[in-house]
């Protein structure tokens, strides 16, 4: 891990070299810890009840899996809990690998080969859109202007979440293996600040090993702007 600074398009281009070489199962998408995808799952599904119960995204009719892979957290997180559920990854063997591991099902929807960085979800689609494990692939500047264009793919009381590793060092790492950073959660806060997004609901992922660095859940929403802020 290095904390220097890194070009965004060297780094857009490594990290697609990266999966591109990655084994096209769970361990792989797992970057060789198969053991988590259990209490990932687990908590995620969690998690997500828990936003039901606060009403904090409007119904189970349509999600997005962002950095979807093969399809891991598609198959065993949102489609049990969605009716439609489309899929983007830059990767275009991982996406086509997903047809065999999740096999023909009419709830799979569109399946975007993309890189997060200029995609864009199609506009009042989705009632949650899933990042998980992918925001640290992106500058600042591209995960600011990414979660903006989630606000936009949002239905009327949708919700974004995110999760992924969080570091409690001052500053942000940098994985030379995978071309990834981990961010501060204050670094965090402030690309959902900027992005226009309140955090709503927020948790730590457990049952991991002690020596992965904690991984954290934010629920987030469009902050609505008041009348009196317009003028």
């Amino acid at each position: 891990m290095s904390s220097r600074i890194h070009n965004g398009n060297d780094v857009y281009v490594k990290a697609e070299e990266y999966w591109s070489r990655a084994s096209q199962d769970v361990n792989g998408m797992l970057g060789g810890f198969e053991k988590l995808h259990t209490p990932d799952i687990t908590v995620s599904k969690r998690f997500i009840e828990s936003l039901r119960k606060r009403n904090l995204f409007g119904s189970n009719e349509y999600a997005l899996d962002c950095g979807a892979g093969i399809g891991r957290v598609t198959k065993h997180l949102l489609m049990p809990l969605f009716k439609k559920v489309d899929m983007e990854d830059l990767v275009e063997e991982l996406i086509v690998s997903s047809d065999q591991y999740i096999g023909p099902d009419p709830r799979i929807g569109e399946k975007f080969i993309e890189g997060l960085q200029t995609f864009a979800p199609p506009e009042g689609r989705y009632d949650l859109i899933w990042i998980q494990w992918v925001s640290g692939h992106l500058v600042d500047e591209d995960l600011v202007d990414f979660l903006k264009r989630c606000v936009k793919g949002l239905k009327p009381g949708g919700c974004i979440v995110l999760k992924d590793n969080v570091t409690n060092h001052e500053k942000r790492l940098f994985d030379d293996d995978d071309h990834s950073w981990t961010r501060t959660e204050p670094e965090l806060m402030e690309a959902f600040e900027n992005a226009q997004l309140e955090m709503v609901l927020k948790t730590i992922q457990t049952g991991f090993p002690k020596e992965i660095y904690p991984v954290k859940i934010f629920a987030l929403k469009p902050i609505v702007q008041s009348a009196s802020d317009d003028n």
